[in-house]
């Protein structure tokens, strides 16, 4: 025989479901925030190399457009200091703003992050448990 649920019970299991999946869908967005701060100069790499000096702004900017996530100045400008420290970026003036070039060093990280990527690929499976 099959037994009624009460509507109260429908909508606690309802309601739980839902935040399990609301939890789960914060974990993911967590992650994925992560992921993109700890390989955002691999991103900026990538976008200079497609020939475009790009600012600070503009790296915010792609960044929220492209993975709906918010990235601080603070956040863009140390890595972008960073990497022109490293020597993988030059600055250079453009409308009275500063935007970022890539070097020669620059271009040899892509190749190298480019050709190792299976590798890459590999070790994010591994992480993951997949």
């Amino acid at each position: 025989m099959k037994t009624k649920k009460s509507i109260w019970s429908y909508l606690l299991e309802v309601y739980c479901s839902e935040l399990v999946f609301g939890l789960e869908l914060e974990v993911v967005k967590q992650i994925e925030d992560r992921l993109i701060r700890d390989f955002l100069d691999v991103l900026i790499l990538v976008e200079l190399a497609k020939g475009r000096p790009l600012g600070g702004r503009d790296i915010i900017t792609l960044v929220s457009n492209k993975f709906g996530t918010l990235v601080s100045a603070g956040t863009v400008y140390s890595v972008l200091y960073s990497m022109e420290r490293e020597g993988e970026i030059a600055s250079g003036s453009e409308e009275k703003r500063r935007v970022y070039l890539l070097t020669d060093k620059g271009k040899e990280t892509i190749k190298t992050i480019t050709s190792a990527r299976h590798e890459i690929k590999t070790l994010v499976t591994k992480l993951f448990g997949a």
